[in-house]
């Protein structure tokens, strides 16, 4: 009866063993210190005394299929984990329409550049690849806690003593830092008399048992320390993703209105030209009446070989920019599209002045938008956890253990030495006497957090810089556009009178050609300007932490803090830094 019962307890042992750490009510989850530990917790940076499940991790080699791991290993301290997406997320995540980038027909927009880059460009779905690297990374650390098959057969069929010993056994780390084994094991022959306690009863001998850490590894260990960065690791990529579609999204909209110009110098150049051909047919006639001399119809056709030569070489960057643009515009296969002269648009869209007045809260909400300072808070909860591992290194290993055992069947002799209930407790002690290592390591990572507060500072204030800068870049070519219109106008104007004047006799081709030379050059600073216009709203939006088109009463209405829930910020939970006392 007590050999029936003591099996039936080792059995539930051994389930116990095999569960390792699913249950989060295990007794020697680190809940919360005793006092004496009190400084000890403050250290480890008050790891949460709860475990949250993981979030599903992307496993496959696509960034799409998913598969999670153990949901029973909870979540890295302060921690809300961000989980991965199969679409583009952060403050890229403005949904646009799919673009039909196949037509080129028709003049393409600006809204179609950022979708083509935002779905196809291959430095963003490389950026979008690192979910797979991190995903990897986070599975690898889970592995720590991976159930092990131990094994072994030993057979010694040829000596004075013959015997035959075999043995299975399953084990597994836990998430509260110790360990849980059960196994089963048989020991038949004869054996040394030293070797005594190989032998089993003929039916085997069952054993279970755990060991716990006492002091050492009991709220954080290098395993936990491990998957914990590798799942931040996760919320970092997803920052990473951001900043590469904000950059790839700018450089692409620059592209664009760089193609976009260089179509409206070529329209100019293929107007003044325009102009000199027309008048030939009208110098022709009037040099047959008499009217001009000879020598303006020589004049005339240097002027238009002069501007054959422009003409070519605004065509020139029409296609050097079309081949420029191909990169960011791609078919739904990724192809890039080389766009023909004939899909340019008619003009810049009309350019909207920002009200000067509005200066708004741009500064704070770029602070609060930019995927920069993301990526530094979620590095700086990694450092934390470094820190409170490297702390726990300096602690004592005291480990204490609880082994259990039963043989079963008929006893292998008759003193019945093997058929007893076996109890074993046992305590072990290491403690690192220098600690050189461990000091050594912490000294390492808070030197890394002062560089990495340092590099934060850094990043805020050039923040604020690039959005005064841009912002200021955006004002000045909104007027600047202004001016260059009415110089346009009154370029056009002063041609037209001259123009007048040359048929009438009263000037010169010399005269008139200076004004149209003036008429181009005014319509070619126009387009200059509005140039310079939407390259500055590009790098607004871009400073504003805005992976799409933007428009001035975007800008106008911006709240003082950004309230989305497209930021990587707002999923990482507001914590206090990871510290050890007195830093």
């Amino acid at each position: 009866m007590r050999i029936t019962a003591a099996i039936s307890w080792m059995a539930a042992l051994g389930i116990v063993a095999a569960a390792g750490c699913r249950s989060t009510s295990q007794p020697f989850v680190a809940r919360e210190a005793p006092h004496s530990l009190t400084e000890r917790v403050a250290q480890v940076g008050e790891i949460v005394s709860e475990p949250i499940a993981v979030e599903p991790v992307v496993f496959d080699d696509t960034a799409t299929a998913e598969s999670p791991i153990d949901s029973s290993i909870p979540a890295p301290p302060d921690a809300q984990l961000l989980a991965p997406q199969t679409s583009l997320t952060g403050p890229a995540r403005e949904r646009l329409a799919t673009p039909q980038a196949d037509n080129t027909s028709t003049a393409p927009s600006a809204e179609l550049i950022v979708t083509s880059v935002r779905n196809h460009f291959p430095l963003v779905q490389q950026a979008i690849a690192g979910r797979v690297v991190a995903s990897g990374q986070a599975l690898s650390a889970s592995g720590a806690f991976d159930h092990k098959l131990d094994a072994f057969s030993q057979s010694q069929p040829l000596d004075f003593y013959e015997n035959y010993r075999h043995s299975v056994g399953i084990k597994r780390d836990t998430y509260w830092g110790g360990q849980t084994f059960a196994g089963y094991r048989v020991g038949r022959g004869d054996f040394e008399p030293w070797y005594l306690e190989r032998e089993t009863n003929r039916g085997g001998e069952f054993k279970a048992g755990f060991l716990a850490p006492l002091i050492r590894d009991r709220v954080i260990d290098a395993n936990r320390a491990e998957l914990w960065q590798a799942q931040w690791e996760r919320t970092r990529v997803e920052a990473e993703i951001d900043m590469a579609l904000i950059d790839s999204v700018r450089e692409g909209l620059i592209a664009y209105w760089e193609w976009v110009a260089a179509g409206a110098n070529l329209r100019v150049a293929d107007a003044v030209l325009q102009l000199g051909l027309d008048r030939a047919d009208f110098l022709s006639k009037e040099v047959k009446e008499g009217q001009k001399a000879r020598i303006d119809l020589v004049d005339n056709q240097r002027i238009i070989v002069s501007r054959q030569a422009k003409q070519i070489d605004a065509r020139r960057k029409v296609e050097q920019t079309a081949a420029k643009l191909s990169l960011f515009l791609r078919t739904q296969a990724g192809q890039p599209i080389v766009l023909s002269a004939d899909a340019l648009p008619a003009d810049f869209p009309a350019i909207e002045k920002l009200d000067q007045s509005v200066a708004g809260p741009d500064i704070a909400y770029a602070q609060s938008r930019r995927p920069e300072l993301a990526e530094l808070r979620v590095i700086r909860r990694q450092l934390g956890i470094a820190l409170s591992q490297a702390n726990n290194e300096t602690w004592a290993d005291v480990d204490g253990g609880i082994l259990v055992g039963q043989d079963a069947g008929e006893p292998t002799s008759s003193k019945r030495d093997k058929s007893e209930f076996e109890l074993e407790a046992t305590v072990t002690l290491s403690v690192p006497l220098e600690r050189r290592k461990a000091l050594g390591k912490i000294r390492e990572i808070r030197g890394k957090m002062a560089q990495l507060n340092a590099k934060s500072r850094f990043a805020t204030d050039k923040i604020g810089a690039e959005v005064a800068f841009s912002r200021a870049a955006l004002i000045a070519a909104g007027e600047r556009v202004g001016q260059t219109t009415e110089g346009l106008r009154l370029a056009e104007q002063m041609l037209s009178a001259e123009r007048v004047l040359y048929e009438e006799g009263q000037s010169t081709l010399f005269n008139l050609n200076i004004r149209e030379q003036q008429a181009a050059e005014a319509a070619a600073e126009r387009v200059s300007a509005q140039l310079d216009y939407y390259v500055a709203l590009a790098g607004y939006g871009a400073s504003l932490g805005f992976a799409t088109t933007l428009n001035t009463a975007l800008v106008a209405s911006l709240p003082a803090e950004d309230a989305g829930d497209d930021r990587v910020e707002e999923r990482i939970e507001p914590a206090g830094q990871l510290v050890a006392p007195g830093q």
